[in-house]
């Protein structure tokens, strides 16, 4: 999801008479997978078919191939079938997050909302507007009144600090052997267990689903005894919601900068993670119009 994961590795399909796997090695300034798995060996194995990590140069991992990620499939799904595909991912994301071996001694980053996410995205969306006449100037003060006016940046999570992926949108997430899969675990931290949900709805452009998963995890986290009060729960949902969305909105105006996304999709996705900025807002007490 990150621009800076480019160029951090080479990987290369291996074959053999148990199967397929894939070697991924890191370049030297891009290697905080590597600390990651170092540090969270026994967890990450239960989510990741990982085989073999060199910490030592050059470093390298070795994990099974498990073929096609979801998202090359999901858009396909009816919504029946795409509600049954994000309930077992949220199935298996509330076992990570309850995950509680050693947590809190690994030294794992603490995950706060920052201004980071919307400083690039501001940086896009003026590119953006000076391009296309159907890109609104007015996008770009809805996204800055909803930093400031609810001081998004200065915002604490209310619900239990627990170990989250950081970034399982649905190009690292599989189906294999029956099972889910993560990969890609650098932005591994420690937060809110909201970080990772609102992080897999960024794949996700439909308000009835967007509904569905913040109801259907709320009752995963109070039958995982992850407890909140459903108002704190709210309002670390629709914050973490709004700066992922913000995140992921800079992200896909970058690649269509670079080429990836015609301007018939960017269009689209732009009104829509621009809406959906505006609709949260106003939930939080009506303050963006």
């Amino acid at each position: 999801m990150f621009p800076l994961k480019s160029g951090n590795y080479k990987p290369l399909l291996t074959k053999n008479q148990r199967g397929s796997y894939i070697f991924k090695q890191f370049a030297a300034d891009r290697n905080n997978e590597i600390d990651i798995y170092e540090k969270l060996k026994n967890p990450i194995k239960q989510f990741s078919k990982l085989v073999q990590v060199w910490n030592t140069a050059p470093q390298a991992i070795l994990m099974h191939d498990l073929e096609s990620p979801l998202k090359d499939t999901y858009e396909s799904l009816s919504l029946t079938d795409g509600k049954m595909v994000i309930s077992d991912i949220l199935q298996r994301l509330s076992d990570l997050h309850s995950t509680t071996s050693n947590l809190f001694t690994t030294e794992l980053p603490i995950h706060q909302i920052s201004s980071e996410w919307r400083n690039w995205c501001l940086d896009e969306m003026k590119k953006l507007c000076a391009r296309h006449h159907w890109a609104k100037s007015e996008w770009i003060q809805s996204i800055n009144d909803t930093y400031d006016k609810l001081s998004l940046s200065n915002f604490e999570a209310r619900s239990p600090l627990v170990l989250t992926h950081g970034d399982p949108h649905l190009e690292n997430i599989f189906h294999y052997e029956d099972q889910i899969w993560f990969i890609d675990w650098e932005w591994t931290a420690i937060g809110s267990p909201l970080r990772d949900i609102t992080i897999l709805l960024q794949d996700i452009y439909d308000i009835e689903l967007i509904h569905f998963v913040m109801n259907a995890y709320w009752k995963l986290m109070k039958e995982k005894q992850l407890n909140i009060e459903e108002e704190d729960y709210t309002k670390d949902f629709n914050y973490l919601y709004l700066d992922h969305t913000t995140m992921m909105l800079a992200w896909e105006i970058h690649k269509y900068f670079q080429g990836f996304t015609d301007e018939n999709r960017i269009e689209k996705i732009t009104e829509f993670k621009v809406g959906e900025i505006i609709r949260i807002a106003n939930e939080e007490k009506g303050l963006i119009h």
